[in-house]
């Protein structure tokens, strides 16, 4: 019975704060916000632990996977990527001033460990809340009541705080607020929701890992896939060069990104993060590895029997995996260099050509086209067979 008054309570305080959070964060913005949404919750289902692949190192380049051996690439400091601005002479100042309004928006969030320290805090500040307020209504005597409504007002102050700084938090929050406004016709309120959703959405991790990865799939090798994103935020893995059993063209994995806040406990509903031990620390300068749920695809040769199953995304650093749970396979992705991506490309029409004869056909006439199409230009255009460059 105390735990549900506890969890009760907790539920009051997180949808009580909600409201002020948002005002607190969009007055930051010079962006007046008035009214609170209640929010939707979605249990996460407890997965078994996984196995951590053999990663490479976080300090290497940006462009990792190239066909070069791991030895070859140039180790770079991953936090320079962050604190980087351009500073070309040739860049345009539009473009400038958009990099500048990016990084202005990404030093108002938090990330890597401190996020999940935030959200520990949060956790504490809200119980502490809830103590609090108790210890308000218990209270005998004005000065004591006093004493306890102060202490009330820091929390709920730190609490605010807290919850500007989690960009999973803000994002989930002004969505549903954006949608609310949209449904009592306030387009005004709606637009100013709309600019703090999308600003908040650019600094989550997972949000914006659009374009192409690549990743080794076991006995075949390298393979190069494309994220997108639905509207639902659900990152959609689509296979640019494929296998035997999931061809080109086909999804290999989904995986619901979409953050929403459990109105019971005011907390983000997501799988735990997983913990590294203090070696793995030390390798990637970071305590807590993000992950998602989702479903992969498996399928039998030609693409047959075509299923999906319990999958989970991990993001580490500037890289991710995705783990296939149920049958323990886990691919891990990197971007690719442009030198990997030709050549995957290359490879792939090479095999679509050697199994395909009328392929072979279709691209023998597209290169005859070619070549008398080029060939009529040069006639028109007045050039003689001879001498046209002297």
């Amino acid at each position: 019975m105390v735990q549900s008054q506890s969890t009760l309570s907790l539920g009051l305080v997180a949808l009580s704060t909600m409201a002020i959070a948002v005002d607190s964060f969009v007055h930051q913005q010079a962006t007046p916000i008035s009214s609170a949404a209640v929010v939707a919750s979605r249990a996460s289902p407890q997965l078994r632990p996984l196995h951590m692949a053999i990663l490479p190192d976080d300090s290497s380049s940006s462009n990792f996977w190239s066909d070069k051996s791991s030895s070859d690439h140039q180790n770079l400091d991953p936090k320079a990527e962050l604190d980087y601005l351009p500073n070309d002479k040739d860049v345009s100042e539009l473009r400038a001033l958009r990099w500048e309004r990016e990084a202005l928006v990404q030093s108002k969030f938090a990330s890597g460990d401190e996020l999940y320290e935030i959200r520990q805090r949060t956790i504490e500040v809200k119980q502490e809340l809830i103590d609090a307020r108790k210890q308000f209504n218990a209270s005998p005597t004005k000065i004591e009541k006093v004493a306890a409504n102060k202490r009330i007002y820091e929390l709920e102050k730190e609490l605010v705080n807290l919850n500007g700084r989690d960009a999973e938090f803000m994002y989930a929050v002004s969505r549903d607020m954006m949608a609310k406004a949209e449904m009592d016709g306030d387009t005004r309120l709606a637009e100013k929701y709309r600019v703090l959703a999308e600003e908040a959405r650019l600094c989550i991790p997972e949000l914006n890992m659009h374009g192409l990865w690549v990743g080794k799939y076991g006995q075949y090798g390298y393979e190069m896939i494309n994220v997108t994103y639905t509207d639902d935020d659900t990152m959609i893995a689509t296979k640019i060069t494929g296998d035997k059993n999931v061809p080109a063209g086909k999804i290999t994995f989904t995986v619901d990104l979409a953050p929403v806040i459990s109105p019971t406990t005011g907390q983000l509903t997501h799988l735990e993060p997983i913990e590294l031990d203090s070696k793995a620390q030390k390798q990637w300068g970071k305590k807590y590895l993000p992950r998602h749920l989702g479903k992969g695809q498996v399928a039998g040769e030609n693409f047959t029997n075509a299923q999906w199953m319990e999958g989970q995304m991990i993001l580490v650093g500037r890289f991710f995996s995705f783990a296939w749970v149920p049958i323990g396979t886990q691919i891990f992705f990197g971007r690719p260099s442009s030198d990997l991506t030709i050549k995957l490309l290359k490879e792939a029409k090479e095999e679509e050509m050697k199994n395909d004869p009328v392929a072979i056909m279709r691209d023998a006439a597209q290169n005859m086209w070619e070549e008398t199409h080029w060939n009529e230009l040069d006639r028109t255009a007045g050039f003689d067979d001879e001498g046209c460059f002297e």
